[in-house]
C-alpha cells in the first residue's frame, strides 16, 4: 500500500493544496515541530483525524506524549530508537499502536519485538524481510511505502514519486 506523506511545520501542513485533493484513507504526518523541540500539535491532529488514518511521525520518546497523540487523534505513533528501553517497554504495554522508526539499530528492534511491537519504519535496513512494514525507499514486497504528495518532500531523501 502506498500512504501518502504530509509535513507539518510552524503548525501548518506544508502540503496543503495537494492534501485538499486527497479525500480520505491513511495519511503519513511528518511533525517536524515537535521533532525540532517544539509541542505536540493536537489541533491539526483533531482536525485531520477526522479525515484520515492518522500515522503520526513524530519519533516520539516520553510514553505521556505516545497517550496524548493517541488521544489526539492519531492512528499510529512512530517512536524512536533512542527511546529509553524502559520507557520503550511501558509504552508497548499499554498500547500496540506504535511504530519505531529506526536507522541502524539492530538490538532495539529486537527488543522492540519481543515486549510485543509489531510494525518497523526504517528506510535502511532489512530486519528478516518481516519487520519493516514501513518504509520510503526499500523494495520490500510487505512494506507500506511512504510517499510525499504534491511537489514537496519535506527535506526528505524520498525515493518514490509523488502521488497525483
Amino acid at each position: 500500500m502506498i500512504i501518502p506523506s504530509v509535513t507539518l511545520r510552524r503548525k501548518k501542513i506544508l502540503e496543503a493544496e495537494a492534501l485538499e485533493k486527497y479525500e480520505s484513507g491513511p495519511l503519513w504526518l511528518v511533525d517536524e515541530d515537535y521533532k525540532n523541540g517544539r509541542e505536540l500539535n493536537f489541533k491539526k491532529y483533531d482536525d485531520l483525524s477526522g479525515v484520515y488514518e492518522l500515522y503520526l511521525d513524530a519519533e516520539i520518546s516520553q510514553v505521556d506524549d505516545i497517550a496524548d497523540s493517541i488521544t489526539g487523534g492519531a492512528t499510529m505513533v512512530t517512536v524512536s530508537e533512542a527511546m529509553e528501553r524502559e520507557k520503550l517497554r511501558k509504552a508497548l504495554f499499554y498500547t500496540d499502536s506504535l511504530i519505531l522508526y529506526v536507522k541502524n539499530n539492530n538490538e532495539v528492534v529486537n527488543y522492540f519485538l519481543a515486549n510485543g511491537g509489531s510494525k518497523v519504519y526504517s528506510d535502511s535496513i532489512l530486519f528478516d524481510d518481516s519487520a519493516v512494514e514501513y518504509t520510503s525507499k526499500l523494495n520490500c514486497d510487505r512494506c507500506n511505502i511512504i510517499t510525499p504528495i504534491g511537489g514537496f518532500n519535506g527535506r526528505r531523501d524520498k525515493e518514490a514519486s509523488a502521488l497525483p
